[in-house]
């Protein structure tokens, strides 16, 4: 497979995801600040996150992984929609945790309704990817 270079809406999406996860820490260590948190207490809400995210540009590299350890290498469009689906799904993580780390310092109480919201764009997206998959492999195997 040719190594095919980034459209302009991926580089849109991947700098999204960086830059809110920029303000997401930058956020985090004004709160600690503000609240004199100790830098344990920083290290706990901002280990996860970080981890979540080299977990999800790991899955973007190898997305072989999302089949499971020893599987074969994904090939064509299937590779195409497993790497824009993880690119996709971390931006949903991202700016889920960004907002209500917004809402934490300007003061304002966000809405429990919100994980919510964010979880369904989730599953939603995995379910379109999944479509288009399933769309594709069943062209492919009618040819």
């Amino acid at each position: 497979m040719q190594k095919k270079e980034l459209e302009i809406w991926e580089i849109i999406i991947e700098t999204l995801s960086a830059a809110a996860l920029i303000i997401f820490i930058g956020l985090q260590i004004y709160y600690s600040y503000l609240y004199e948190s100790s830098m344990i207490t920083i290290l706990f809400r901002l280990l996860p996150v970080m981890l979540l995210y080299a977990g999800m540009i790991v899955l973007q590299i190898f997305p072989e992984l999302l089949n499971g350890r020893n599987s074969e290498p994904l090939q064509g469009m299937v590779r195409i929609y497993a790497v824009r689906m993880v690119r996709n799904i971390k931006l949903l993580l991202m700016l889920g945790v960004l907002f209500p780390s917004v809402a934490d310092v300007l003061g304002i109480s966000a809405n429990a309704a919100y994980s919510l919201l964010i979880l369904g764009g989730i599953l939603g997206t995995i379910a379109y990817y999944f479509y288009r998959i399933y769309t594709y492999n069943t062209k492919k195997k009618g040819k």
